[in-house]
């Protein structure tokens, strides 16, 4: 809209967007989301609030978001943002904001604003960005705004969401974006996306409808400037639809041309461009048929070839500028202000007329030496597609995908590859090979569609790879397309990994001693293991181990003996099998298989109660993935990590974690995996509709109930549980542990203590209490349960024996053995603190407390425990055992806070006064130089609380280090 108008009926939406930035400028971030049919004015909305706020001391920046892919312009809007910052910002400024992150001077983070450096890491990208742009929010209230997400590239999407789904308290800083939602067909990029912002409570949406009979006119009126503007307002509003920019459009027409018959979109439109001159007409054609932004130089060859001279050009360029037609970008490129001017243009051209117009945009494509190859093989194949040279498009696909997989730029390789198999049928006799090599391109557009994140199109195109692969003549490329199939499935959420393929096996039949042989064996054995049949499972992993050590492949062994490593995952010959399965996939290459592997580790690990191993081993590999691209690769891997991440009360990490999972678009299984850890760590911190919100995306994203190989039921469960509906959570848990009982007993001991648990809380409830024990006794005569359950593995496991003294303790409490409960939850307390599982031990610290009270017990003990729960639970934030142990401190008249002995009051340093009487202990101990295991026995505690201790103690006195606060405390005098 020209900038001559106020803005009309926007009251309640700018009154929206100016309470959004108020609250950001005051140290509450949010993010607002303005979205709308083209031209309904969000971008006119977000410059006028953007303008107020500019006027009341904050700062805007703007990024645009073109028609670019990733290959050519990763990063884009973010990289305008910055760009734009940097010249704003003084030169004290740049250094205050790139000090320790960036002190060259945008040298870490140039590549957004210059192409010339390279492809950036996302992840440390995100980082970088995120962390100077938080610090120019604490130089001054900031606005970010991103116009048109709905060409936003995929990088740029998950940079964005990092940031929005990243917001802290205290941070002054508002992301504001408008994005088309008329332009989100079947299959768009965005419709996940929004679907994951709508679950940030910090994120709000802000649709915009199109005006009404009133507001158009008044818009009318301030545009024209006399009265007859106003009685000319209804037959714009008319003609426009109360499209605000289309009603501005139908009021810059004279009167007496055209505007009484400009009631569509094309004749409105086009009426702009037809007030242009000749040449510029001419000029805004060829734009509309390169698709996308294109260098002025090059357009500038273009129109040469068409008879236009340089002068036309410049004009050109000038005067559709100057109306608003054309925008023309910081590296010299131009492109329509609307953009459906293109697509309404590019009607005024005879098919034959287009397809001599793609001709020469390619001719010129091929002489331009000084773009980027990526660049130049992305127009060439979309305008040798346009001028029907179906070959040379086909090359040029493949070429664009091959320089996209160089950048890493995976979305876009997937796209390329696409692309050509899709012309494929109409490529020449001469070029088109045969239906077998079809298939294989099929099946490496398939691998790139996985890389990138469309686990639904990966699936597709291996379907479609099998259905045309010559299964007689290549029947081992025919293995290789099966390897991924399940995987892909898998993924999607279409079925559980629980019954072999038989095609699988039989293409390898005629082949006995290949590694594909010995693949398509271990696939099988990975469905027996998780169907429950462990010993044709054990058969099958031990015949593929054989296999692939006769044939020495690194692929075939990584598979089989990670497979195997499952048959035996408790035992440390499984660990030793798996340790090497992961060298073997090291040396394949094969990121997806190093995912496998890793996994399979972890398992093993957890298996022998090596939990913070386990986690560490797979967080390690996300890491590395991360830091290659190849984050779909490891998605597999992140639940595991989340959940020992959880156990191990490593919150931060795993807030970190999820964090970066939910800003990205991961479907299928994995996607409700992530969505359904992100539901716990929300259950655990007392947010119960963030959990249920999450919830529901993991059920958009996989329907069904995954009972066995995910973490959904208990998750389910769970949430039930903090909701309040006990009986629906045992249900689930019942049903959960009843399947995979079959698979492995000890791994369902946690599901069973949270089946003990949700009981004993029903049965606190009046009348419930013999309900309460029918649930547990049917549930534990089902499912069998003997001490075995939860024994320890090996001699180092600490994790069962937890989960069994907090099942004892569970099952007592349903049953009302009041009396037997405070020794049970002394041993919860001990062993899950031994264990390392936080969250439990606070809780079970919580029930010991509870029930010392209860029963007349110590008084110093239930204080000590509660004091510890609430210690615990105030780390962690864990705000449900907080609340808990505040209200019965309350009720016992209990202090939360160790007030300091009378006798030492006097003798403990301003310095120290902040430690309790415990934390006190231990620095006595530091003092004197002891080890954490001489202070854990001096203590009687473990060395994993000593640990806990000392980190207090050196965060309460600002110190880094054991030795440092130990010297601070003899200078006090510390004794």
């Amino acid at each position: 809209m020209d900038a001559r108008a106020a803005l009309v009926g926007r009251d309640a939406e700018r009154a929206a967007l100016d309470e959004a930035v108020r609250r950001s400028a005051a140290g509450s971030p949010s993010a607002v989301l303005v979205s709308g049919e083209s031209g309904i004015g969000k971008t006119r909305l977000v410059t006028e609030v953007t303008a107020g706020f500019e006027r009341e001391g904050g700062r805007a920046f703007w990024g645009r978001c073109l028609r670019f892919g990733a290959a050519e312009s990763p990063y884009h809007p973010i990289g305008q943002i910055v760009s734009h910052w940097f010249r704003q910002a003084s030169a004290a400024e740049r250094e205050r904001v790139l000090a320790d992150v960036d002190p060259e001077g945008l040298g870490a983070i140039s590549p957004l604003v210059a192409r010339s450096h390279g492809e950036p890491d996302p992840a440390e990208l995100m980082r970088l960005v995120t962390t100077v742009l938080d610090r120019i929010s604490a130089e001054a209230p900031t606005a970010v705004v991103v116009d048109d997400l709905q060409w936003a590239d995929t990088t740029s999407l998950d940079l964005i969401a990092y940031l929005m789904t990243g917001f802290g308290p205290g941070q002054r800083l508002c992301v504001l974006a408008t994005y088309r939602d008329t332009d989100l067909g079947e299959g768009h990029r965005l419709h996940g996306w929004l679907a994951d912002m709508r679950r940030f409570p910090a994120v709000q949406f802000l649709p915009l409808g199109r005006l009404g009979l009133q507001d158009t006119e008044e818009l009318v009126a301030q545009l024209r400037g006399n009265e007859r503007a106003v009685a000319r307002g209804a037959a714009v509003f008319e003609g426009s639809g109360g499209n605000p920019y289309l009603a501005e459009l139908l009021t810059g027409v004279p009167e007496g041309e055209s505007a009484a018959r400009a009631t569509t979109l094309r004749e409105v439109l086009l009426a702009s461009w037809h007030r242009l001159a000749k040449a510029s007409r001419d000029l805004m054609q060829l734009l509309a048929v390169g698709g996308r932004p294109v260098p002025v130089a090059v357009l500038g060859r273009l129109a040469a070839s068409r008879g236009l001279t340089a002068q036309d050009v410049r004009d050109g360029v000038a005067e559709s500028g100057a109306t608003g037609i054309t925008i023309l970008n910081e590296q010299g490129e131009l492109w329509f202000r609307h953009p459906l001017l293109a697509e309404v243009i590019l009607t005024t051209l005879l098919p034959e007329e287009l397809l001599g117009i793609h001709r020469e945009f390619a001719l010129v494509w091929e002489e331009v030496a000084n773009q980027p190859l990526v660049a130049r093989a992305a127009h060439l194949a979309l305008h040798y597609e346009g001028a029907g040279r179906v070959d040379d498009a086909f090359e040029w696909s493949l070429r664009a995908s091959d320089t996209a997989r160089e950048l890493f730029a995976y979305a876009e390789e997937s796209q390329h590859l696409h692309r050509a198999s899709l012309l494929w049928e109409r490529l020449s006799a001469t070029l088109r090979g045969s239906d077998h090599e079809w298939a294989l391109l099929l099946g490496r557009a398939s691998d790139s569609a996985f890389r990138a994140g469309d686990f639904t199109l990966a699936l597709e195109l291996r379907e479609r790879a099998l259905q045309r692969v010559d299964r007689v003549g290549h029947p081992l490329d025919a293995a290789h397309l099966y390897t991924h199939l399940g995987l892909y499935k898998d993924n999607c959420g279409l079925t559980e990994v629980s019954e072999p393929e038989p095609d699988h096996l039989a293409v390898t039949e005629p082949f006995p001693e290949s590694p594909e042989r010995a693949i398509a064996l271990a696939w099988t054995a990975f469905a027996n293991l998780w169907g429950g049949r462990h010993a044709a499972a054990v058969q099958d992993a031990d015949e593929a181990v054989r296999i692939s050590r006769r044939a020495g492949s690194d692929e075939a062994l990584a598979w089989a003996l990670g497979v195997k490593s499952q048959t035996r995952w408790s035992t440390t010959a499984g660990l030793r099998d798996a340790e090497e399965a992961v060298v073997h996939a090291r040396a394949a290459g094969d990121q997806i298989l190093r995912g496998h592997t890793a996994v399979f580790v972890s398992n093993c690990l957890a298996g022998l109660g090596r939990v913070a191993e386990a986690t560490d081993v797979a967080a390690g590999l996300v890491h590395e993935l991360m830091s290659t691209r190849s984050f779909y690769e490891a998605v597999e891997v992140i639940p595991g990590v989340a959940v020992g991440l959880l156990d191990l009360g490593r919150w931060d990490e795993l807030r970190s974690l999820l964090h970066n999972a939910l800003s990205r678009r991961v479907q299928g299984a994995w996607g409700a995996e992530i969505r359904f850890l992100a539901a716990d760590l929300a259950v655990r911190t007392g947010n119960l509709q963030a959990a249920q919100l999450h919830q529901t995306r993991a059920r958009e994203l996989l329907p069904g109930r995954r009972l066995v190989g995910g973490i959904q039921p208990v998750v389910e469960a769970r949430i039930a549980w903090a909701a309040g509906d006990l009986a629906r959570s045992l249900e689930i848990l019942e049903q959960a542990l009843h399947a995979h009982v079959d698979v492995d007993p000890a791994d369902a001991a946690e599901g069973l203590v949270w089946a003990a648990r949700t009981a004993a809380d029903l049965g606190e409830r009046p009348g419930e209490r013999d309900a309460a024990v029918r649930w547990l006794d049917r549930i534990e005569d089902a499912l069998g349960v003997t001490s075995e359950w939860f024994g320890a593995t090996t001699s180092t496991d600490a994790i069962h024996p937890a989960w069994g003294r907090l099942y004892a303790a569970e099952s007592h409490r349903c049953r009302a053995d009041r009396q037997a409960q405070p020794q049970l939850w002394d041993d919860a307390v001990r062993a899950t603190d031994e264990a390392g599982l936080v969250w439990e031990c606070a809780l079970a610290s919580y029930r010991l407390a509870q029930s010392q009270l209860a029963t007349g017990g110590s008084r110093a003990r239930a204080s000590a425990a509660l004091r510890d729960a609430a210690r615990i639970a105030s780390h962690l934030g864990a705000t449900p055992i907080l609340r808990d142990a505040e209200a019965l401190a309350g009720q016992a008249h209990i202090p939360l806070t160790e007030p300091v002995p009378a006798d030492h009051e006097g003798s403990v340093p301003a310095e120290l006064a902040r430690l309790t009487r415990r934390e006190r202990e231990v620095l006595h101990h530091l003092v004197a130089g002891r080890t954490y295991a001489e202070i854990a026995r001096e203590l009687f505690i473990s060395e994993k609380t000593v640990s806990v201790h000392v980190s207090n103690v050196l965060h309460k006195t600002g110190t880094a280090t054991r030795i440092e606060v130990a010297h601070l405390a003899r200078r006090l005098d510390f004794e």
